[in-house]
């Protein structure tokens, strides 16, 4: 047999096994209209008030217009990409794609390059042996 000891403490803990399960059965149970009964009448009351107050119009802040992506307006293409557009093109890209991808009009493209009849590739001058 037990001790009483233990048997008040066996039954102690199967209250507080049984309490915490109720507990947290209670957190999933969808909540029930007689909670209303149970609130004070002046918290009741302070929730009407609160009800009858306009609905709270939403914050709404501008935003300001962004500046038109002109090609006047774009940087210059940097010194140490002009390689790699004369690259670009001698590999089948057109100037207006040049363009678009550095955000610049396609006349910085074509100062870069050069006039069209003019080489991409100035090539060394032949010696004579």
């Amino acid at each position: 047999m037990l001790p009483e000891s233990q048997t008040a403490n066996a039954r102690d803990d199967r209250q507080r096994i049984n309490r915490a399960r109720q507990n947290a059965e209670d957190l999933f149970k969808p909540r029930q209209q007689t909670i209303l009964a149970e609130v004070p009448t002046s918290a009741r009351d302070a929730a009407s008030s609160a009800e009858s107050q306009p609905r709270r119009q939403p914050r709404i802040f501008t935003i300001q217009p962004q500046m038109p992506t002109s090609a006047a307006m774009a940087p210059p293409i940097p010194a140490s990409q002009l390689g790699r557009v004369r690259a670009l093109m001698n590999y089948g890209m057109t100037r207006e794609q040049v363009a678009e991808l550095y955000g610049v009009a396609v006349d910085e493209v074509e100062r870069i390059i050069g006039r069209e009849g003019r080489p991409l590739r100035r090539l060394p001058p032949e010696t004579s042996r």
